[in-house]
């Protein structure tokens, strides 16, 4: 039964994957408008890719294979740095002090994933749980301003949501 699950997941995602990416190149040669950012688009493709590939290590091994940390930091690191421009760029120009609150979190988070990328096998733990860790109650407080209306914003509260989730996942994965 699970194993059919997971067949139907991997060609449901391997669907979105191609969708993902055509959608991409489209918008990419200006033969499709959206208002998603491309990077958003390619943000999608990479983390859809890093759950098929996590599904294809449950069908083959029956368990996830554990990554080295250093690469497990570098794929959330730059996930982060994301979040934050993606923040960045939905809030309302009004919101300045929040601008810069989020520019600095992408500018820590691209210093991060620069020091993780030329690190030789070794995980910076302990500098990256503290940066998503003030990432974190950025991220709860600007889903309970956005909720309540209280922050200006195009950020829709279930991606607000969706952000600080992932925020406490990656805290989850670095506490392990």
């Amino acid at each position: 039964m699970v194993i059919s699950i997971n067949i139907i997941a991997l060609r449901l995602l391997d669907g979105l994957i191609a969708l993902k990416e055509k959608t991409l190149s489209m918008v990419l040669s200006c033969r499709m408008f959206t208002m998603n950012y491309p990077l958003l688009i390619e943000h999608i493709i990479r983390e859809a890719k890093l759950y098929r590939k996590y599904l294809h290590m449950l069908e083959e091994n029956g368990t996830v294979g554990i990554e080295s940390m250093r690469e497990i930091e570098c794929f959330w690191n730059r996930i982060m740095m994301e979040h934050a421009m993606f923040i960045r760029g939905l809030l309302d120009p009004a919101e300045a002090e929040l601008i810069q609150s989020a520019d600095k979190f992408a500018e820590d988070y691209s210093a991060l994933l620069k020091s993780c990328q030329t690190a030789q096998d070794k995980a910076l733990t302990a500098e990256s749980r503290a940066e998503t860790l003030k990432f974190r109650d950025f991220k709860t407080a600007g889903t309970k301003g956005i909720e309540s209306c209280k922050i200006r914003s195009l950020i829709l509260p279930l991606l607000a949501d969706h952000v600080l989730r992932e925020a406490n996942h990656f805290i989850r994965i670095l506490d392990r």
